[in-house]
């Protein structure tokens, strides 16, 4: 039986490792490379649907979202970089997603008053961004780049109307450069431990692979699992089908390519 070329074995392998009991001798007994090839146009393919869903997010921020979040939102003087206008005023506004925007003229407003995990918390002079423990400070200034500005519902509706459509520009290229090698990385490391564990699993049979094949055999028994993961998390937002699930999957498909490989005394003979 012929090998499929590099080719046709790339793309095609995404959906043949599936049900294609033949890959055993086409492919990993008889193929070439170590399976690389359909672990990338993989990562590609996930990376475009991350930069496309990103395009929806921020297509979410709509004028009239952004009111209604802010709506009691008083004005805000800001004089020689502090806030004068309201006087003694605390309020937090939900913006979703478990992130606050916090404005405190209080008295002791530098004192952060029990902080959400993720929070913009907003005192007289400047901004503390709270993320989880950590905290980052910002004088207002220079978040600013003026030390005098009125700052009404409005313009906060209408800058960030602004940002996210010229980050629909600039964030999907910046998502998709990011995801291709992380999402690679990953399939490799896992197809690596893969091909190590494949030793344990032929060490009491006759089937004998060199690393290479091994590989091919690690790649093709994973990318179900890939494969699943990429349809139900980036398309069905499941996001996993669950480490255990997923290891029990490829194990059975492992197991299942092995099987169907031919035992050495088969080809001594």
């Amino acid at each position: 039986m012929r090998s499929c070329s590099l080719k046709t074995c790339s793309m095609s392998l995404l959906f043949r490792s599936f049900y294609d009991k033949l890959l055993a001798e086409n492919y990993i007994r008889s193929g070439h490379g170590i399976g690389f090839s359909p672990l990338f146009i993989l990562a590609v393919l996930s990376a475009l649907v991350y930069a496309v869903y990103s395009i929806f997010i921020l297509n979410t921020f709509v004028p009239e979202m952004i009111t209604e979040k802010i709506v009691d939102l008083p004005t805000i003087e800001i004089r020689d970089g502090k806030i004068v206008q309201p006087e003694n005023f605390f309020q937090r506004f939900a913006l979703g997603n478990g992130v606050h925007l916090t404005l405190d003229t209080t008295e002791d407003s530098e004192m952060i008053k029990d902080p959400s995990p993720n929070e913009i918390y907003i005192s007289k002079s400047g901004v503390q961004f709270v993320k989880g423990q950590r905290v980052e400070l910002m004088p207002l200034s220079k978040l600013l780049g003026t030390d005098n500005i009125t700052i009404t519902a409005e313009n906060i509706t209408d800058f960030v109307t602004q940002a996210a459509r010229e980050m629909t520009v600039i964030l999907p290229s910046l998502v998709f450069l990011i995801a291709v090698p992380f999402l690679f990385l990953k399939y490799v490391i896992l197809v690596y431990l893969l091909a190590l564990f494949s030793y344990i699993m032929t060490l009491f049979s006759k089937t004998s692979l060199p690393f290479e094949a091994r590989m091919r055999l690690s790649a093709v028994s994973a990318i179900p699992v890939f494969v699943f993961n990429f349809f139900f998390g980036t398309l069905f937002e499941l996001f996993t089908l669950g480490v255990v699930a997923g290891m029990i999957l490829t194990l059975i498909y492992l197991y299942f390519y092995i099987s169907q490989l031919p035992q050495a005394k088969e080809e001594e003979a």
